[in-house]
């Protein structure tokens, strides 16, 4: 962890995928927050589903990619940011109402206006939440971008 928080700080961008986010905001200390961590089942369930997002365009990250757009979320996290000083949403839930475009959900009014996708400066460098998985199938062309960009953008 070590090794891993002084690259990032040195310039490196560090991506995390999904739940992998959790181990990047605990281990690295980030100021961001799992709002679905610790929640039951019975208050917040979403098993696979499409969910609307929308996306911040003047962003490199999101360069190519309409405002809205989509994510597949699979027990996947969301976030709120805790120092926006440090962190950007990159990708958020629609304030208001469902963001469920395909599937399934229960509790989703505890996605609305959090971040799915969030850019954390650290040091000189930065670590990038995705708070779905990019690559999953056939959703890959809404936010496979994304993951390039996030690649692409990233310092030697």
């Amino acid at each position: 962890m070590t090794a891993l928080r002084e690259f990032v700080e040195a310039g490196g961008t560090l991506i995390a995928l999904n739940n992998a986010t959790n181990f990047a905001i605990d281990y690295l200390r980030l100021p961001v927050r799992n709002v679905l961590r610790g929640v039951a089942n019975k208050d917040f369930y979403c098993p696979g589903s499409i969910l609307r997002t929308e996306l911040l365009v003047d962003n490199p990250l999101t360069f190519g990619l309409e405002r809205e757009s989509i994510a597949w979320f699979e027990q996947s996290p969301a976030f709120e940011i805790v120092d926006a000083n440090a962190a950007k949403a990159i990708a958020k839930y629609p304030e208001n109402g469902s963001a469920l475009l395909s599937g399934w959900v229960l509790g989703d009014q505890r996605l609305r206006g959090k971040a799915a996708l969030v850019e954390v400066k650290l040091g000189k460098g930065r670590v990038i939440l995705f708070g779905f998985r990019p690559q999953y199938r056939g959703q890959s062309l809404a936010t496979l971008p994304l993951l390039f960009n996030a690649i692409l953008t990233s310092t030697p």
